[in-house]
C-alpha cells in the first residue's frame, strides 16, 4: 500500500491546494501568456507566470520614450 503524502506541494499526490494555486496562475494570464511549473524532487517548486505584450510590429513609427 501507497504511503499518502502530506506535502501540499506534491506533483505525485496532487493536493487540492497545489490544483487551486495551478488554477489561480492560469487566470491571471489575460491576453497572452504563459504558466511554468517547476518540480524537483517529485515537489513543484516553483509556479512561475509570464505576461507577454503584442507589438504591433509596426516600425515606422517616429515616436520614442
Amino acid at each position: 500500500m501507497k504511503k499518502k503524502n502530506n506535502n501540499e506541494y506534491s506533483a505525485v499526490d496532487i493536493s487540492d491546494k497545489l490544483i487551486c494555486e495551478i488554477k489561480e496562475a492560469i487566470q491571471s494570464v489575460k491576453n497572452y501568456g504563459s504558466v511554468e511549473i517547476y518540480i524537483q524532487g517529485a515537489e513543484v517548486t516553483q509556479i512561475t507566470v509570464r505576461k507577454i505584450r503584442k507589438t504591433n510590429g509596426n516600425n515606422n513609427e517616429k515616436d520614442v520614450c
